[in-house]
């Protein structure tokens, strides 16, 4: 029966190499001339073809034995399968199993090996070798083997065995120590040469039990006690003998035991019994034992008295003086150890006793005493003074569980005490607050005044905590508050406004006064995590959140609380089947000649249509992807579908894409990278990387690395945002970039600003000086482009040329080959000389009411039934959200539907809205009016909103 027999054709089907001409790579031995038992299985683990030794081997039970769960447990049966998908991932295992074969157990190694038909794995062949025999062979001579050595090593014991037909002797190591022979002497022992070493008292009836025990067929064994010489000692042993003889009548064994040494064992217990008293003195320690019926305390050492200021005498004339002796609430403890002891078992406790007019802690470790019928009758017991270690250990518990500077539970405890709060199931909420200044105060004032910063922090706060709230210190100036119980919006609210309060507080150190910028980040239990630690990353992300809001102290990590909570949550949870469902694109913003408008390039921004909150942009989704690390599965998605785009263009241009400094910290980042650009085939210079010049962080090595890695690769780098940082200056020196990309707020208006002209010229000049190309972003104004024409800048990304394209209309713009200025671009609502504050909420979602906090706007025109506003969270256009206005004059609210979203280059978005206009409405809206600011422009709007909050 051949290799090639029946199965090749199974398994080569559907295999496009082998119309190719390929045949699968496999061992040529033949299945029926292989040694061993042999089977092959297909992709689905199918029987193919197996040799008649696999049948011999399972007695006709093969197939039994391919189908794991019919004869293993469901963990070594998934343990088989998956071995076979490692075989079927092309790795070659080998592993052992038992298996009952027509009752018996059986023992198999068992290696399966990939089967190829070109680069494609069709298949697996498994070798099963019978092991059974072997291993109860080696598990019978380990048993006799073990047995044997621990026989010999018994003090004063020796074996000999002597092989009757050839008269060879075996002898144990110890034999030659205890009888006085030299391992020659030994090695040349005969039969007369043993009996001549035996007392000629005890020689005559020892070789007449010795014949009987050979002749007699019945007899097998006898013992008796004799005496034989030490040559070396010059003097005779009194031995026990123990005789046997072998099942074969072939051997005869000897075990002896000395007896003459118990006088001198007994005076060496002498001894240690006097060693273990003085010790037991000399580390404040007691044994006795105590019997159940006579309720007696026998000392086996001396020093109770001293040790625990009772006498033996107290203990013993009342049987029950001992629950007087031991504190109230340790009695539990005692009890439990005689209930322990009762069932046969040792035990090791501590507990608390009255003695000396002072409270010690004492340890015992106690042992049953069982009578000859193996019933427990009482109790020996090694009773220790460890009141001073008990000390200690406090003292190390005390400085590794708090903070050595507030002496408040450090990050470890608290931690601790989340994870016991989880273990009761109980609700529970978590304040992440961090006074924001340590960094700056430890660079500016040193350590020690930074030490002082902390508890000044820390002693404020705990003023403004409810009584049952427990506080922990977990870095720098950042501190959790464990409060055990669930705390409802209004109530969370509450507590941030008091505790958003010390930003406020003059905190008095030394001469100086300094103010905190406090931030707070809250999760409850168990809906924003179930695992303490879980529960502490989401509120330190909910605290971080705060950072980028402005006007707020306080962030839930899941809440309902206001309409941007309520959909960062929702885009946080459908985040990661975005991705699987396609519902991210890309759109492309073109970088422009400044004076001719040709296109030289573009970048590619990230967008997302979710189904229920529409179109939502970078800025929203990309923070929320930080902090799952989905941001790494964009960035490969990102750099993917760029370099697929750039391909399909018939006039290339270079791409830039936005990649997070997080993302050049992994370990072969850019092997992504090289491999896009060489599976499509992209020049490297048209793929350039963006990276946020605020994102850069502070370990210069890693990011010198990396920049060196995308620039080897042939990768352009461009700084984004730039001018935003504290350190711009100093990165240009420190990394290789290629091009920066000036910040949209110093182009914003740039024709009007002094300031912005001087930082733009000097921007330009220093880019000239290290041979950096320059891209102008945000510019809007026909009266910015001609200034910033006129400082020389080259190329500009802005509104004013062109918005975000689709990739048909980025390709229609690149056949057109350049872009006119807009110079009729505004971006600002109609004039309106009155303005209205108020709120919008969201009062049904997908079908089902739910109940929400407002989010500000300011409503800026009204006509019929239409309303503009501004508002600083992205609403969907046409949905079926019901959304609702609230107006600050204590009546119902009113719905509308959005119509037409517009997004702001300030970071807001302006909304127009139908609604349906009434008498009575319109007296309201009319009575809410208020002047709007004088010299009002399009930066205003975010004020104003913010004003709001």
């Amino acid at each position: 029966m051949g290799f090639f027999r029946n199965w090749k054709h199974a398994l080569e089907s559907n295999v496009e190499q082998l119309e190719r001409g390929e045949r699968i790579n496999l061992d040529p031995l033949l299945l029926d001339q292989y040694p061993d038992a042999v089977y092959v299985l297909d992709r689905e683990l199918k029987l193919i073809d197996s040799n008649e030794k696999l049948s011999l081997l399972f007695n006709g039970e093969e197939e039994r034995f391919l189908q794991t769960k019919s004869w293993l447990t469901r963990t070594e049966s998934e343990r088989v399968c998956a071995f076979h998908g490692r075989a079927l991932q092309g790795e070659t295992v080998h592993y052992e199993i038992k298996v009952s074969v027509n009752g018996k157990q059986a023992h198999f190694s068992v290696t399966n090996t990939p089967l190829y038909a070109g680069r494609i794995i069709t298949g697996l062949y498994g070798v099963v070798k019978d092991l059974t025999t072997q291993t109860e062979l080696r598990e019978n001579y380990n048993r006799l083997k073990v047995s044997r050595t621990l026989f010999e090593r018994i003090p004063g014991l020796i074996l000999v065995e002597m092989n009757l037909e050839t008269g060879e002797f075996y002898h144990s190591p110890q034999t030659g120590k205890l009888l006085g022979l030299t391992k020659r002497q030994l090695g040349e022992m005969k039969r007369e040469h043993f009996r001549n070493l035996i007392h000629e008292d005890d020689r005559g009836s020892f070789a007449a039990a010795l014949e009987v025990l050979l002749h007699d067929p019945e007899q097998f064994e006898y013992e008796t006690q004799l005496r034989a010489f030490n040559p070396k000692a010059k003097k005779y042993l009194d031995l026990i003998v123990k005789v046997g003889v072998s099942k074969d009548r072939k051997a005869v064994t000897w075990a002896m035991f000395d007896v003459t040494n118990l006088t001198k064992v007994e005076e060496e217990l002498t001894k240690e019994r006097s060693k273990v008293k003085q010790l037991c003195e000399i580390v404040d320690s007691v044994i006795f034992e105590r019997y159940f019926d006579t309720k007696r305390f026998n000392f086996l050492t001396p020093g109770f008295s001293l040790i625990f200021g009772y006498t033996e005498g107290q203990f013993n004339t009342h049987p029950d003086y001992w629950q007087k002796v031991v504190v109230p609430d340790d009695v539990p403890k005692v009890n439990q150890a005689r209930e322990v002891t009762l069932s046969g078992k040792p035990s090791t406790f501590s507990y608390r006793i009255f003695a000396k007019g002072e409270v010690k802690w004492i340890e015992e470790n106690r042992e049953p005493i069982f009578s000859e019928h193996g019933d427990v009758v009482g109790f020996r017991t090694l009773v220790k003074d460890i009141t001073q270690l008990k000390q200690q250990q406090e003292e190390i518990w005390r400085l590794a569980s708090l903070d050595p500077i507030t002496n408040m539970p450090n990050r470890e405890s608290i931690t601790e005490s989340v994870y016991h709060l989880t273990r009761k199931r109980d609700p529970f909420t978590l304040f992440s607050l961090s006074f924001n200044r340590i960094g700056e105060i430890n660079h500016t004032f040193g350590y020690e005044f930074g030490d002082k910063w902390r508890i000044a922090t820390v002693n404020q706060l705990i003023r403004l905590l409810p009584k049952d709230a427990l506080l922990g210190h977990l870095d720098a100036d950042n501190v959790l508050i464990v409060l055990p119980r669930r705390m409802e919006d209004p109530e969370v609210l509450a507590l941030g406004q008091t505790l958003g309060s010390l930003s406020k507080y003059r905190f008095r150190i030394d001469v100086y006064d300094l103010f905190a910028r406090v931030s707070i980040g809250v999760s409850r239990y168990p809906e924003d995590g179930e695992q303490a630690s879980e529960l502490i990353k989401h509120a330190c992300i909910a605290m971080n959140r705060v950072d980028k809001k402005v006007g707020t102290k306080l962030e839930l990590y899941s809440s309902q609380m206001d309409i941007e909570s309520l959909k960062r949550y929702e885009l946080l949870r459908d985040m990661r089947d975005a991705l699987k469902n396609k519902e991210f694109y890309l759109m492309y913003q073109p970088k422009v000649n400044a004076w001719t408008g040709q296109i030289v390039g573009a970048e590619a921004l990230m967008r997302w249509t979710h189904p229920t909150w529409g179109s939502i942009s970078p800025a929203e989704f990309i923070p929320l992807a930080e902090e799952s690390s989905l941001h790494l599965e964009l960035t490969n998605w990102l750099i993917e579908e760029v370099c697929r785009y750039v391909t399909s263009l018939e006039r290339k241009v270079p791409i830039s894409i936005n990649v997070s400094a997080k993302y050049l910290y992994q370990e072969h980042f850019e092997r992504v990278l090289e491999d896009m650009l060489d599976r499509f085939n992209v020049p490297p210079g048209y793929l350039e990387v963006e990276i946020s010049e605020t994102s850069l962080l502070e370990d210069a090595q890693q990011i010198t690395e990396a920049f060196k890695r995308l620039n080897d690769l042939g990768v352009p780098i461009a700084f984004d945002d730039f001018g935003k940082g504290y350190s711009s200056l100093a990165y240009l020196q420190a990394y290789s970039a290629q091009t920066i990309k000036i910040d949209r707020v110093f182009a914003h208006n740039v024709n009007q600003s002094r300031k912005a002209q001087g930082i733009i010229r000097s921007l330009l000049l220093i880019a000239e000086e290290f041979g950096m190309n320059v891209v102008v972003e945000g510019v809007e104004m026909m009266d910015d482009l001609l200034r910033l024409r006129e400082f020389g800048c080259h190329v500009i990304q802005g509104y004013i040329f062109s918005r975000p394209l689709k990739t048909d209309e980025f390709e229609q713009a690149l056949r057109l080959g350049t872009l006119p200025p807009i110079e009729e671009y505004v971006e600002t609502v109609q004039t309106a000389s009155r303005l209205i504050h108020a709120g919008i909420t969201i009062t049904r979602l997908r079908n089902q009411d739910v109940a929400v906090g407002t989010s500000p706007i300011v409503i800026m025109r009204r006509g019929f039934k239409t309303i503009a506003f501004y508002g600083s969270i992205r609403l969907p256009v046409d949905s079926d959200i019901t959304l609702v206005l609230l107006l600050d004059d204590g009546h119902p609210p009113f719905p509308i539907q959005v119509k037409r979203l517009t997004e702001l280059a300030n970071g807001l978005y302006q909304y127009e809205a139908t609604y349906e206009q009434t008498v009575e409405l319109e007296k309201r809206l009319t009575a809410l009016e208020s002047e709007k600011p004088r010299g009002f422009t399009i930066q205003q709007p975010r004020d104003l909103v913010e004003e709001t909050e």
